[in-house]
């Protein structure tokens, strides 16, 4: 492995454990609810989570444990009002390792070959794409300022843990960080944008998503987005 992948990895691992054992971050310049109304909220979240459904294409390298790493192609199909996912791994030379469907009624594998035949591995994968493309669950607790002048969003979880979303000043990197509820750091994605330009018309998305998983199993999906097309609403839900 390069030197400067392998001190990228050794970071994110200090950060995840050194987040692990403390405590949430303190909000140092709370917003109150005049500061933050429905309206700005939901544009805040709508800037990272799509409201209509799209599908996107990433180039995926796949990292695991023992320094492990692989590169695929990934296309996702998510529909934001259904929570609904379809999902395809591939190699490069276009073999499909992993297809599923996921809805609120039922949770499909279509097909999977090792290690994606788990249903462990699989159902993680499904829940990892949730966590990347959609809105969290929980309600929203507080939001304000981080003392490196970041902007946070703190969500409570319904299983206890939280979420928080974090925007950089410039907006171009948005981190999400889930933890349980002993604050210690499940998983963090990191999204970087492309610098802002005006007269936009069209979504902006991350350039690039890197999701790094702590536990139970460890791991990091880096996706580099290739490609990105609205679904129409006359398509079906995959």
């Amino acid at each position: 492995m390069r030197l400067k992948t392998a001190l990228e990895y050794l970071f994110v691992f200090t950060f995840l454990i050194s987040a692990g054992c403390a405590g949430l971050p303190p909000i140092v310049s709370p917003d109150n609810c005049a500061a933050l109304d429905k309206e700005s909220f939901s544009r805040e979240l709508n800037t990272l989570f799509p409201t209509d459904s799209f599908q996107f294409v990433h180039a995926i390298e796949l990292t695991m444990a023992g320094n492990h790493s692989a590169m695929l192609m990934g296309v996702v199909n998510i529909h934001p009002r259904h929570r609904a996912i379809h999902c395809v791994i591939m190699t490069l030379e276009g073999l499909v390792l992993f297809e599923a469907d996921h809805t609120a009624e039922a949770f499909t594998i279509h097909r999977g070959i090792p290690p994606f035949d788990s249903q462990a591995l699989a159902r993680g994968l499904i829940s990892d794409i949730e966590l990347i493309f959609f809105t969290p669950r929980g309600r929203l607790d507080a939001w304000g300022k981080l003392e490196n002048k970041n902007t946070i969003l703190r969500f409570s979880e319904p299983d206890g843990g939280t979420i928080d979303i974090v925007i950089s000043p410039d907006r171009t990197i948005w981190t999400q960080n889930l933890r349980t509820g002993s604050h210690r750091i499940k998983r963090w994605v990191k999204y970087i944008f492309p610098k802002a330009t005006t007269n936009r018309r069209s979504p902006v998305f991350p350039k690039s998503i890197t999701l790094t998983a702590a536990f139970p199993s460890r791991y990091t999906l880096t996706m580099t987005l290739t490609d990105a097309n609205l679904i129409s609403n006359t398509q079906p839900l995959r």
